[in-house]
């Protein structure tokens, strides 16, 4: 079985969107390690974005590491 990666944008606690591509299915929580090696977790979705995030996937936050 193939696994196939999706875009994600989550909005981090700066408030800076950060996408990254991930290969999880929704509801799945997972770790984006920031500059300066803070990690934020974070809960896929199956939500689409559009505009300049298109081809995206929302990712809300899930708690801070």
């Amino acid at each position: 079985m193939e696994r196939i990666t999706c875009w994600y944008t989550p909005l981090t606690t700066d408030a800076h969107p950060e996408r990254f591509a991930g290969s999880e299915q929704p509801g799945a929580v997972v770790a984006v390690r920031r500059p300066g090696g803070r990690a934020e977790r974070f809960r896929l979705t199956d939500t689409p974005l559009y505009g300049v995030h298109g081809s995206t996937f929302a990712a809300e936050p899930a708690d801070c590491l």
